[in-house]
């Protein structure tokens, strides 16, 4: 009996010490992982220095109440607004091809929307009225529109925006030019769903967030993207190209506003006020988009007889990859008597 109990008292510590050695080792496991994500992300910046608009003009600086904006001016004449879309590494960039042509005869403004390009990026959350506000408090205080409505060319969600800024303030926009606007067919929320700010939270998170964030942005899947949603030809992508949307990416708080974006939480309805806006519209629209296929146009269409709909053979960016017809046509239909356009 005596043997038996100095057996079992001598087996309780080592089962302590088996235990603490398991947990010591699971947090080692944990300590390490949360080591490698903090490595990996600081490395992914490594070498990333500021971005260039890619745009060849005067450089401005807005300070709007959340943030600074950052835009490019150019041309003289009657004012254009450019309001690019929202995507991972998006910015004023996404007009660098036609920004030269359209300041030929207009004076162009190319901003970068709060949290992309050259803009800052506050940590704020960012949802469909921050960018409503902004694009309306730009073309007011910026572009000058409460003497002199301007018109807008606008991409994707940032037409959405567009679109509500316009319904919101018809006095500050003459004409609109949407490519390919979201809000009925694509991305036409709600925004704001207990799903969506769970994912929101997530990828602004710190280490995991931002690690999920980077992934997204390598190099490859930048490249992926633009492949097999933005160009109708992933030939015509140059290495250039990619880096300019690696650098944009990669700025201290560009996840902020991607997290917004990746999340659902700026996806914003447009059918309302799109069908009650009065202004000359024309939808643009690539014949190969995937994201936002041409058949999504007719949703448009159906809300008012008036607008006009021109169809290039690309995908979702015939901006970048048809530059010269996409300015002869726009030029030419902003440069058209309004009574013509009804």
């Amino acid at each position: 009996m005596v043997t038996e109990g100095k057996q079992q008292g001598s087996e309780a510590p080592k089962r302590q010490g088996l235990r603490l050695a398991r947990w010591q080792a699971v947090t080692l496991m944990v300590a390490g992982g949360v080591g490698a994500l903090a490595l990996a992300n600081r490395l992914s910046r490594l070498g990333v220095g500021a971005p260039d608009d890619g745009l060849h003009g005067s450089e401005g600086r807005y300070a709007w109440r959340h943030g600074t904006v950052h835009y490019t001016v150019k041309g003289r004449g009657e004012p254009l607004l450019l309001i690019h879309g929202v995507y991972a590494g998006a910015s004023s960039y996404e007009y660098h091809r036609v920004f030269d042509q359209l300041s030929e005869r207009y004076r162009v403004f190319a901003p970068d929307l709060l949290g992309f390009g050259r803009s800052d990026r506050p940590p704020v959350i960012y949802t469909p009225r921050l960018y409503i506000e902004l694009i309306q408090d730009f073309a007011r205080q910026v572009v000058g529109a409460i003497d002199h409505p301007t018109a807008v060319i606008a991409s994707s969600l940032g037409a959405a925006f567009t679109i509500r800024a316009a319904a919101e303030r018809p006095d500050l926009f003459a004409r609109l030019a949407l490519i390919e606007p979201t809000g009925i067919e694509t991305l036409a929320g709600p925004a704001d769903t207990p799903g969506k700010r769970f994912w929101r939270a997530t990828f602004r998170a710190p280490l995991v967030g931002e690690a999920m964030y980077n992934l997204i942005v390598s190099r490859p899947s930048l490249r992926y993207f633009l492949e097999s949603q933005a160009y109708s030809d992933g030939t015509e992508i140059s290495d250039d190209v990619i880096d300019h949307y690696y650098v944009t990416a990669h700025q201290p708080g560009a996840r902020y506003a991607t997290a917004s974006f990746i999340a659902g939480t700026l996806d914003t309805p447009t059918e309302t006020a799109f069908a009650s806006l009065n202004q000359p519209i024309t939808l643009l629209w690539g014949e190969y988009d995937r994201f936002n296929p041409i058949n999504h146009a007719q949703a448009f269409l159906s809300l008012n007889p008036d607008i006009r709909l021109l169809i290039f053979p690309t995908g979702g960016l015939p901006q970048d990859e048809q530059p010269e017809a996409f300015v002869r046509e726009v030029t030419a239909w902003l440069s058209a008597p309004s009574e013509s356009l009804r």
